[in-house]
């Protein structure tokens, strides 16, 4: 949809997008979405299923796969560090 938006190829968008930032487009998004849960558990109570449908994530277990593989703990350690 972005690239329709800006009426660029995919193929385009993507070579442009790792020149400007080094991380290919999935890998910038997951970096926004797993830094945005970071600090969700670090300055709320809220739940970890609401954090993953707040962060864009619809199945909790995926959250917490992606959450571990990213931060290294799952997200219930890393609230209580």
């Amino acid at each position: 949809m972005l690239c329709e938006h800006l009426h660029i190829s995919p193929a385009y968008f993507s070579t442009l997008f790792k020149r400007e930032t080094g991380l290919i487009f999935t890998a910038y998004v997951t970096k926004v979405c797993m830094e945005t849960a970071a600090a969700l558990l670090r300055d709320t109570e809220e739940k970890t299923y609401l954090i993953a449908q707040e962060t864009g994530y619809l199945d909790p277990n995926y959250f917490s796969y992606v959450f571990k593989w990213y931060h290294g703990v799952s997200p219930s350690k890393y609230r209580s560090q």
